[in-house]
């Protein structure tokens, strides 16, 4: 337990299915951290909603959670920063009240109206924001709202990203920060600011969006009921935070162009730091922290969500309600899973086919299949989603040759390994480096600990860092030959995707 006389600072972030709080102490060790989940709803098929009001009690929980388990008096907090999913929008009305329920990244809900953005306007849309619009983009969730509930958007006076609401709700103060005004698909990258074009697009003043700060930049000191939701102290202050893809990748360390992460958490993704951005069409591209670059993202719709779905449809014992069980389940099946494969598109698929009527099927069955095999194929099958997506980097010239693992996957040996053979390269997991641990070493540069982010170590969280997984040279012929197979596969899931809308 730590002394309850230590300064520290905090990091929230806002996850996909729950809110972290991390702590760090001044110098960026890492003291713990604690989440609490929040619901997400579905009302109808490829739709995904959360309740914004939800989310800041969720954190308050988790906060006080941690300082109890930790003995650290909340006086002590000198500050914090929020980091959230990305391109999740909250419409308040006059009162600064929320209007409904946010609209998330996964949700599908917009892919005509993406489409008709594209095929309008697609290569302009291309160019201002280094982005191409497909329905992850706020710009196409608003337009879903211009279409399909008019009523909604035109009593909208304030338009915030998921993190800048939980900021607004902490200090009274409406601020953004580069990533996330990107994630809205709303800004110019040119000049950084908010773009007249794409706001018209989807009938919209540019007075209903925040102002937009770089990270660690101070918003404010936190009000009274903000310090009483999370327990800390009315001293502590507010700094700008970012995209959790982008505060993430910082945490661990990753830092020059050319260097890759994989992230391993609800949604995959392979990242890839680059100045210039990286703006293709089947790339997600992010401002990064702290200077010039950009991060690039090759990016899968269900990762360790898969495996969640996976555990909860397949289990029926407390014994795989984790990683831990779920691996040793997997464990009982070998390298291939007695030819048993799954394609992860349970919420149609990003990198590389950007296509939301694709749906998840696990091929190869047959009467001698087992859980495990199964739930091999899941770990698997997720592997080979990030490596099919990983050919549009590999595109530009850049070769994965080691890369470092981040997200609730990074604590499975089997899944790590499972990367490093499919990948055919060394994989380091970085257990501590998430984006609530980014999000408190943002704190620390914006209270000045750290006087710019490049002064931030490498190392900074103190993480103990697992031993570098190798590939297993003599799998190597016959992983190669899988994902070949997954390819292959693909195409006809594909097929039967299509063919099952059309029909």
């Amino acid at each position: 337990m730590e002394h309850a006389a230590t300064k520290f600072v905090l990091g929230l972030d806002l996850g996909s299915s729950s809110g972290k709080v991390c702590a760090l102490d001044i110098s960026g060790r890492v003291l713990g951290s604690e989440a609490e989940p929040y619901a997400t709803f579905f009302p109808h098929p490829s739709w995904a909603e959360q309740d914004p009001t939800a989310w800041l009690p969720a954190l308050g929980i988790a906060s006080k959670r941690l300082l109890a388990r930790l003995g650290l008096d909340g006086e002590n907090a000198l500050g914090l920063s929020v980091t959230c999913a990305a391109h999740i929008a909250v419409l308040l009305d006059a009162e600064r009240k929320v209007l409904r329920n946010a609209i998330l990244w996964s949700d599908q809900r917009s892919t005509h109206e993406a489409q008709a953005i594209a095929e309008s306007i697609g290569p302009e849309v291309l160019r201002i924001s280094n982005n191409w619009p497909t329905p992850t983009w706020t710009l196409a969730h608003l337009a879903w709202l211009q279409q399909h509930e008019p009523h909604i958007l035109s009593r909208a006076r304030h338009i915030l990203l998921s993190k800048d609401y939980i900021g607004f709700l902490l200090t009274g103060q409406f601020a953004t920060d580069p990533s996330a005004a990107v994630s809205a698909m709303l800004m110019d990258v040119r000049t950084g600011a908010w773009s007249r074009k794409l706001c018209d697009v989807v009938g919209i003043d540019e007075s209903l969006l925040p102002g937009i700060l770089p990270p660690a930049a101070e918003i404010g000191n936190i009000t009274r009921w903000g310090a009483q939701a999370l327990g800390i102290s009315e001293r502590a202050k507010v700094f700008n935070g970012s995209m959790d893809s982008t505060a993430e990748t910082f945490a661990a360390g990753v830092r020059d162009s050319g260097q890759f992460l994989i992230r391993l958490a609800s949604a995959g993704g392979l990242h890839v730091i680059a100045n210039p951005a990286l703006a293709r069409r089947n790339l997600i591209s992010y401002p990064y922290c702290g200077g010039p670059f950009w991060l690039s993202q090759a990016a899968t719709n269900t990762c360790a969500s898969a495996v969640a779905w996976s555990r909860e449809v397949l289990s029926s014992t407390e014994a795989v309600a984790d990683f831990t069980g779920w691996s040793r389940l997997a464990s009982q099946s070998p390298p291939g899973a007695n030819g048993v494969m799954f394609h992860p598109y349970l919420s149609g698929e990003r990198c590389p086919y950007w296509d939301a009527d694709l749906r998840a099927s696990f091929t190869g069955l047959s009467l001698h299949s087992k859980k495990g095999d199964m739930a091999r194929a899941v770990y698997e099958g997720t592997a080979y989603a990030l490596r099919d997506a990983a050919r549009v980097i590999e595109a530009e010239g850049l070769r994965v040759d080691e890369v470092k693992v981040v997200g609730g996957g990074a604590n499975s040996q089997l899944w790590i390994q499972t990367i490093a053979n499919v990948f055919d390269c060394p994989v380091l997991p970085m257990t501590q480096a998430d984006s609530s641990a980014g999000a408190g070493l943002y704190t620390l540069v914006g209270l000045g600990e750290f006087s710019h982010f490049g002064q931030v170590p490498q190392n900074a969280l103190g993480s103990d860092i697992a031993r570098e997984v190798l590939p297993e040279a003599n799998l190597k012929a016959f992983f190669n030959d899988q994902l070949g197979r997954y390819r292959f596969v693909q195409e006809h899931v594909s097929a039967i995707s299509h063919f099952r809308n059309a029909t």
